[in-house]
């Protein structure tokens, strides 16, 4: 369990170490998904047959019959992708245009689910009937050290507090967290579906540009981990993903991202890449004493020196506040293997 108030904020390499694609990656996959072409006038060629679907269903539904304002858009997103940071800084730049913002959402929501499906902690059917990742297929993402770190000297009677102290901010649209994290409960502590669920209420999950829907529960529906969406349903799920302007206009997301910020004694950052909207959106106005921790995989030592300093300016004004900060180019897993006593006990 964690000693100080301890933030994670994750980025795409958090999720790489379980299958899921970095940002070039999405990009690629995105711009193919999204690019229809039309030989004969009529009949698509190329594209994710879903989303073709989803956008005839969109237009049904607001009572348009033309298609081609969106699949133009689909072209523009699929020919501007290998030069976008990433699909995120694409949407941010074209935020003014409704149809980009649509096609590049219903992209990101295809593109997802289907990662989370081929993703190493895609649930296998037991012989009992539930559906259990196979841990022993996963020993190696920081996920596991993550566990280990919450549930260390945990006593069974008493774990209602095991979230107490961490919480976490993660920019991903996938579900990988919540989904691995559930399941250790239930398969390291003996819990059923629902003890988990409760449990895992207790951890305050921040996903700052949405998510490919909510897990369903025991009690409610939701969509599935990886779940093979109708294309009825794809457009709802795009909705739930936002674009950087639609976050800073949400008042109530910056506010409870920015409190957990500023009350932090510790931030760990996790596969992130420290781009300049994310931190913008992480900057804070004051803060306390804490220290820093964080991943720099692949970033040259003259970036890595200008990212500290973004590190120091988003924590406030006053940049003593951050009284250590170690960014060490490392993989999650080894990064948490390394530093598990300092984060757990913020020194």
């Amino acid at each position: 369990m964690f000693e100080r108030r301890t933030v994670f904020v994750v980025g795409a390499g958090g999720s790489r170490e379980l299958g899921l694609p970095m940002g070039a990656e999405l990009a690629a996959d995105i711009a193919k998904r999204v690019k229809f072409t039309f030989p004969d006038g009529y009949n698509p060629e190329g594209g994710d047959k879903n989303i073709y679907w989803a956008v005839q269903s969109v237009l049904e539904r607001n009572g348009q019959r033309d298609p081609n304002p969106l699949f133009h858009a689909g072209q523009a997103i699929s020919r501007a992708m290998s030069q976008a940071i990433s699909i995120d800084n694409f949407l941010h730049t074209h935020a003014h245009d409704k149809n980009i913002a649509l096609m590049g959402k219903l992209g990101i929501a295809a593109a997802i689910l289907d990662a989370e499906r081929r993703s190493r902690i895609f649930f296998h059917k037991q012989e009992d009937g539930r559906d259990q990742i196979d841990f022993a297929h996963v020993p190696d993402s920081w996920h596991l050290v993550f566990v280990k770190m919450l549930l260390e000297q945990s006593i069974r009677k008493d774990i209602s507090a095991v979230f107490d102290n961490v919480s976490i901010i993660t920019f991903n649209y996938d579900r990988c967290i919540e989904k691995y994290i559930i399941g250790s409960l239930q398969n390291y502590l003996g819990l059923n579906t629902m003890e988990a669920e409760m449990l895992m209420s207790k951890l305050e999950i921040v996903h700052p540009y949405g998510q490919v829907g909510q897990l369903g529960t025991s009690s409610e529906r939701g969509v599935a981990f990886g779940e093979r969406l109708d294309v009825l349903d794809l457009p709802s799920v795009a909705a739930q993903i936002r674009t950087f302007t639609e976050g800073v206009e949400n008042e109530n997301l910056l506010l409870r991202m920015r409190r957990l910020l500023a009350e932090a004694e510790v931030v760990v950052y996790l596969g992130f890449s420290f781009g300049d909207m994310n931190m913008e959106l992480m900057s804070l106005e004051q803060a306390g004493e804490r220290v820093v921790y964080g991943t720099s995989l692949g970033v040259s030592r003259a970036n890595q020196r200008v990212i500290e300093q973004d590190i120091l300016a988003s924590m406030g004004p006053d940049q003593s506040v951050v009284t250590a900060l170690n960014l060490e180019p490392m993989t999650c897993l080894d990064f948490l293997n390394a530093y598990w006593k300092p984060i757990i006990r913020g020194v």
